[in-house]
């Protein structure tokens, strides 16, 4: 009688990972490659179409994701190490994760004892950003963290559709829609709405954390083709920044160069490659620049911000300086001197002290010079410099209305915020008069435009304090491991980038999940390296490398 074949848990949880693997790539690519680019019904239902592909994508996933952990787990419990498998998912949690558990758990909390139950789950109407939603992002950080693999292959596949978003954002700005999405729309709202992704604030925030993906591709890698379409993708990525029509996107850009140059600071070539960068952006800026004056009948109407970056002579005198700096630098000091760039350290620290002072002498500025202190002649009241009720496109309502708000909110709503997506709830019962009088009674702000400012009233201090710092440690995870996996660089800026420009802008259902997405790929990337340095890649299903077992280390998949 021949000998029946022995059952092996540990190579039937390798196949398991294996398919898991598989699931969570297919899913990324989904969302990296197709959902940018998706649309239905062009921009009249832009937010509707983007949240249903998200929901529906995101719930296929989960139902085979939440099989093929339980057949994983199964494996664990046939093999009697169900113990281990849980010992090891909880040696490899670092500080990172535990916030995203933390951040999780205040939500339900939130969503338990809040007074706006019809809402609570699934977020507000166009918004969608409920219970569901902040469940879903930490959800898919941890799968994306333990089931993700980063190659090169995928990296210029999310670009390439980010180029062909950006092109659209391009061009659609010279009157050219291929996409007929302009069809019908008047003046006011095609300045307004652009590419495949709708609001102009909605596409800056994907535009500052999947841009800084490109740039630093093409600031390290050290292959010429693959330079050359780094940098035709950087390209297009400044002339969209400048063509936007989003002020706080500068801002996050300027938060992106400041993170670089301090990166660029640790050798010559690196600050070279900087330099590059910068003459990338400038000569960028001054091509649109030109062609705006030459079909400045077919232009779209920029703000005045995007029309000085783009056709004064300032940036025309910059990009002068900073060619002839680069000259010097590369063909006299950096060959013909002991000169090494290293030496000059001291300017990032000074740079940073300078901003952080700069920053707050603005604020004590604008406070007094509002408050009507100053002898001078009080600014125009759209100006920067004056805060009122109308400062940054109304920003200062929804600011005023929403810090008093929570100063007013009982101890669990200062602690826990009151739901998910509730903002316009709570906010409106108290302070509708006041947006009514600013915005109109037809308008009605869904939040408090500043993403943190959002998340207090929402979530509260528990819920703000672990979902910023979900950010701060990934940023510091990503810098600290960079130095090895230089493209980590890549999403350390993505999150400067997203907590810059969300400062002025918020939660939507294209950029925060992509940059959950991307947390989730540097996690995966700081525990397994990149595709290729996975040992076997994929083959040998089964063998066990070493004693350990549990999430990470079960198989040679990982």
């Amino acid at each position: 009688m021949a000998n029946k074949k022995k059952y092996t848990p540990a190579k039937t949880g390798g196949v398991a990972k294996l398919i898991m693997i598989w699931v969570v790539n297919a899913y990324i690519f989904l969302m990296m490659a197709i959902y940018p680019l998706y649309y239905k019904n062009k921009y009249y239902d832009m937010c509707d179409a983007k949240w249903i592909f998200y929901r529906n994508v995101s719930a296929v996933f989960a139902v085979l994701a939440v099989i093929v952990l339980f057949w994983y787990m199964g494996c664990f419990i046939a093999g009697k190490k169900i113990k281990d498998f849980f010992k090891d998912a909880y040696k490899n949690m670092v500080f990172t994760d535990w916030l995203a558990v933390a951040y999780l758990i205040v939500c339900c909390i939130s969503t338990i004892i809040t007074s706006y139950k019809k809402t609570v789950i699934w977020g507000c109407d166009g918004w969608y950003m409920g219970l569901v939603a902040q469940v879903s992002f930490v959800l898919v950080y941890f799968f994306v963290s333990r089931f993700w693999r980063w190659d090169a292959i995928n990296l210029c596949i999310f670009l390439m559709s980010a180029f062909a978003v950006f092109f659209l954002g391009v061009i659609m700005r010279f009157g050219i829609d291929p996409l007929g999405m302009y069809v019908d729309l008047d003046e006011y709202n095609i300045s307004y709405f652009v590419s495949t992704l709708g609001q102009t604030t909605w596409y800056s925030s994907y535009m500052c954390i999947i841009f800084p993906l490109g740039l630093v591709a093409y600031w390290c890698t050290e292959n010429r083709w693959l330079r050359i379409g780094f940098g035709m993708f950087c390209v297009m990525g400044f002339m969209t920044a400048v063509t936007q029509n989003s002020d706080s996107a500068y801002a996050a850009l300027f938060g992106i160069f400041f993170v670089l140059f301090w990166i660029s600071l640790e050798s010559d070539e690196k600050f070279l490659r900087f330099l590059e960068c910068v003459i990338l952006a400038l000569a960028s800026f001054k091509i649109i620049g030109i062609l705006q004056k030459i079909y400045a009948e077919r232009m779209v109407k920029l703000d005045s911000l995007s029309i000085f970056v783009s056709q004064s002579t300032v940036t025309d005198v910059l990009l002068v300086v900073v060619v002839l700096i680069y000259l010097f630098m590369r063909f006299y000091v950096f060959k013909k001197t002991e000169f090494h760039i290293t030496s000059l350290k001291i300017i990032r620290v000074v740079m940073l002290a300078l901003i952080i002072l700069g920053s707050i002498g603005a604020v004590v500025y604008i406070c007094i010079h509002s408050a009507g202190k100053l002898p001078e002649k009080r600014l125009a009241s759209g100006n920067y410099f004056v805060f009122n009720d109308n400062w940054g496109n109304n920003r200062g309502v929804s600011w005023r209305c929403s810090v008093d708000g929570y100063l007013k909110g009982n101890l669990a709503q200062k602690l826990f915020g009151v739901g998910p997506d509730n903002f316009v709830y709570y906010i409106y019962a108290n302070y509708k008069s006041d947006f009514d009088n600013i915005l109109g009674e037809r308008i009605v702000q869904m939040c408090a435009h500043n993403e943190w400012l959002n998340a207090l009233i929402n979530v509260g201090l528990f819920g703000l304090v672990a979902y910023l710092g979900i950010f701060i440690m990934s940023f510091k995870d990503c810098m600290k491991k960079a130095l090895n996996y230089p493209y980590l660089y890549g999403v350390a800026l993505a999150i400067v980038a997203y907590i810059i420009h969300n400062f002025f802008c918020y939660q939507q259902i294209i950029c925060t999940p992509t940059i959950f997405i991307l947390m989730g790929m540097a996690q995966s990337v700081i525990r397994n390296g990149y595709a290729d340095e996975c040992k076997c890649q994929y083959k040998n299903v089964g063998k066990v490398e070493n004693n350990n077992v549990g999430f990470s280390t079960y198989s040679s998949v990982a």
